[in-house]
């Protein structure tokens, strides 16, 4: 019985910890591709979030589609967890 109650608190010391890490993940995660030089980070509001992809070429894919559109740039930013999230600026 006692066993089973320490499996028990481990398992929940584990979730609770990855529940902290997957929320600081995307916080953390630094863009990895950029076609301009002249974006920084201070103006990520005026980024806009479009789509997650499993890979970076689909990524890049897709920013150059918006490109192709009327969109000015775009960023390819990589979250260990959910992929790749591109993201435009008009």
């Amino acid at each position: 019985m006692r066993s089973r109650s320490v499996r028990l608190a481990v398992t929940a010391s584990a979730v609770a910890l990855l529940g902290g890490l997957a929320a600081a993940a995307p916080a953390a995660a630094a863009p990895q591709h950029t076609t301009a030089g002249t974006s920084s980070v201070g103006q990520a509001a005026a980024w806009e979030f479009v789509a997650w992809y499993p890979n970076k070429t689909q990524c890049q894919t897709g920013g150059a589609y918006y490109q192709r559109h009327g969109y000015s740039n775009y960023i390819c930013q990589l979250d260990p967890m959910r992929g790749w999230a591109l993201m435009v600026q008009e």
